[in-house]
């Protein structure tokens, strides 16, 4: 396998830029709209508690993830992070939940841009419009990373401003108190009269509000391109409480400021019925724009942030040699990983047939092995005094909230796999790509003549090294793949 020099991506990034980039990524907007949706058939007025326990428990997951981030900010994100810490097998494990969690998460705002704009324009077909978005998207995505920001920072005041009205229109006119809404929450089915919600719908409904708040982790593949990149562990942990009461608060809107509970629950679209109810039909289009317009800025984010995710794993020798020299362009003129990028893109085209509902069950099912990985992760890397560090994030109450991640993930896997019909295929997909990741790992990258290489943080604290063969061992680490066992294994860092 030859040599790949990669180029460095530009420092030109603060945290507001990665910020705007992060929360356009996640987008509140959609998965308030969107999953929230599903939520609000599932629990009814015990949607708000959902939301609000299921963000809790995201920013606890998120803790192990931020402190991994702040000592490995590599453009690699997750995969990177615990391939620093758990070793060659780990970090690739991760890297495989990752590839089959970009496609899907791009194909998901792709597809919610087809079915909203479909609703608009009957004759236009979802696919097709799903399928143009993603081209028009990636146009923008290789764009420079600052121009970038700029125009997703603009979509994402409309999505912002989208929530703040359906919060506005439901918390200024409060029907139901919280005291009911909290301590006896109801749910609607059809329109029929109101049920006690049972423990089990609200455990799956903390569960998906878990998913819907997640991704503040997001911000570690723009790391490389911060200006000081040991801050974005402190940064994470402020993009998930922003995101929570951005998902939270018009979610506690409509909950509070529905009339006719019944009727707006039943719904197919629950938060066009709302505003049809509060405000008018002219509102409810203009706020279905700022839906599509909020889903768009997530699928042009998204593009722009898992391009990274690719152009790192050209950089670690993952693939033969052509391909990794190909990943790792960056343009001169944008300073972006633009065939990486534009891989990304293609590869959601075809994830876009697969329909929004088992899109979401294969991105719920990488959730909860990512959140087992980061943790685990995070227990190794502290004990061995790998993350932590002075001038990096340290998680919280060590190892407290790891332990709790690691028994709410099994919990959230048990419930996803008692859920024959949706939650099971999610679950026995996510362990195929396990399987078949350390089979790669064992088969294919063990019997390179070269190993395939994580990039690590120099120990002067500059810019991460290029793949090549002039690369530095930091002490105590080793070579990818000529370790066996997750918890012995350290990686190299490579030096430019």
């Amino acid at each position: 396998m030859s040599d790949v020099t990669a180029p460095a991506l530009q420092r030109v990034l603060g945290p507001v830029g990665v910020t705007m980039l992060t929360l356009s990524v996640l987008s509140p907007g959609a998965s308030v709209l969107v999953a929230g949706a599903d939520i609000l058939h599932q629990a009814g007025t015990g949607a708000a508690f959902a939301f609000l326990l299921g963000g809790v428990l995201t920013l606890i997951f998120t803790f192990a993830q931020a402190e991994l981030g702040s000592s490995f900010p590599l453009a690699g994100g997750d995969y990177a992070t615990i391939g620093n810490t758990l070793g060659p097998r780990g970090g690739f494990v991760q890297f495989g939940v990752n590839l089959l969690q970009t496609p899907v998460f791009i194909a998901v705002s792709a597809t919610g841009i087809g079915l909203y704009l479909h609703v608009l324009v009957p004759v236009l077909p979802v696919i097709g419009v799903a399928v143009a978005s993603l081209g028009l998207a990636a146009g923008i995505a290789v764009l420079n990373i600052r121009t970038g920001a700029m125009l997703t920072g603009t979509f994402l005041i409309i999505e912002l401003a989208t929530l703040g009205l359906i919060a506005v229109l439901g918390l200024a006119h409060p029907v139901q108190s919280l005291g009911t809404i909290f301590s006896a929450p109801m749910v609607f089915s059809g329109g029929g009269a109101p049920m006690p919600l049972s423990l089990a719908a609200m455990g799956l409904a903390v569960a998906a509000a878990s998913w819907a708040t997640s991704g503040a982790g997001q911000a570690i593949y723009f790391s490389e391109e911060m200006h000081a990149p040991a801050t974005i562990g402190r940064l994470v942990i402020a993009i998930v409480v922003m995101t929570v009461l951005f998902e939270f608060v018009p979610v506690l809107g409509i909950v509070t400021g529905t009339q006719d509970l019944s009727r707006v629950f039943s719904s197919d679209a629950p938060f066009t019925a709302f505003l049809a109810e509060r405000a008018s039909p002219l509102v409810a289009t203009l706020v279905t724009m700022g839906i599509i317009a909020a889903l768009f800025n997530a699928l042009v984010s998204g593009i722009t942030c898992y391009g990274r995710f690719l152009y790192s794993s050209g950089r670690d020798r993952i693939w033969s040699g052509a391909i990794n020299r190909a990943l790792v362009r960056v343009s001169a003129r944008v300073g972006s990983p633009w065939i990486a990028t534009l891989v990304v893109a293609a590869s959601a085209v075809g994830c876009c047939f697969l329909g929004l509902s088992r899109l979401i069950v294969l991105a719920s099912g990488c959730g909860i092995a990512q959140w087992v990985l980061l943790n685990l992760a995070g227990i190794v890397g502290r004990r061995r005094g790998l993350t932590g560090g002075p001038g990096t994030y340290r998680a919280p109450l060590f190892p407290l909230t790891h332990v709790i991640s690691l028994v709410c993930s099994g919990g959230l896997a048990i419930i996803a796999w008692n859920d024959a019909v949706s939650g099971r295929p999610g679950v026995i997909a996510v362990l195929a790509v396990i399987a078949g990741s350390l089979l790669y790992h064992r088969f294919v990258l063990d019997r390179r003549g070269e190993r395939w290489t994580v990039v690590g943080v120099s120990p002067d604290g500059g810019s991460p090294g290029s793949t090549k063969d002039d690369a530095r061992e930091i002490e105590g680490h080793h070579p990818i793949g000529q370790v066996d066992d997750f918890a012995d294994a350290q990686i190299t860092a490579d030096r430019a």
